[in-house]
């Protein structure tokens, strides 16, 4: 009751939190390069930056448009652009906006070509998501394996159990047997970690 009490009240939040984060840096990412080209074009038409910024914060939807909303916002009473991506940077940690926080902060202290800049980094950022979804692509292979493994015991137990529930009464119901469930549970756990950390490739 005391585990179960520990996982539900620290586990189980913990994991729909980082699956939502999850989700919304990956959607943040999706669009990011399209955001980024549409600042291009707006600049070399000749318009500033953090009017680019609220353009962009107006036409994309989702994380993309909430965080340039941010921006542009922070720059209207008085942070410099780069802090307020910086800012951005903050709340969104991954390496594609570190990446246009530092670009912006390099433009701002040596007047570079900010557009050369972004479509660089636009490059960039959908070259790594095309590596994301080879790795993906290459490891689901493995996944699946590791799934089928994970789960091949479980289903044994479970039919030995209801074809011959006497065979399998010592392992449940004996102080010995219990022991030796524990042991397998834990190495079954230790085992699917480690196979997880296996084909869970950082690009």
């Amino acid at each position: 009751v005391l585990m179960s009490w520990v996982v539900g009240t620290l586990g189980l939040p913990r994991m729909v939190l980082k699956f939502r984060i999850g989700r919304r840096q990956k959607k943040f990412l999706e669009e990011f390069p399209d955001a980024l080209e549409s600042m291009v074009r707006l600049l070399k038409a000749g318009m500033p930056v953090c009017e680019a910024i609220a353009m962009v914060s107006r036409e994309f939807v989702g994380p993309v448009g909430e965080e340039m909303s941010k921006v542009y916002d922070e720059q209207k009473i008085g942070i410099s652009m780069a802090e307020a991506c910086l800012h951005a940077a903050e709340r969104m940690p991954i390496t594609e906006m570190q990446m246009f926080a530092t670009g912006i902060s390099i433009q701002q202290q040596t007047g570079s070509s900010l557009s050369e800049i972004l479509t660089n980094l636009a490059r960039v950022i959908r070259a790594r998501f095309r590596l994301k979804r080879k790795v993906q692509a290459l490891s689901a292979e493995a996944k699946a394996s590791a799934m089928i493994i994970g789960a091949l015991p479980i289903l044994v137990g479970a039919g030995l159990s209801l074809i011959n529930p006497d065979y399998m009464y010592p392992l449940f119901y004996t102080l010995k047997g219990k022991y030796m469930l524990a042991g397998a549970i834990g190495w079954m756990c230790l085992g699917v970690i480690i196979m997880k950390q296996m084909i869970n490739f950082k690009v």
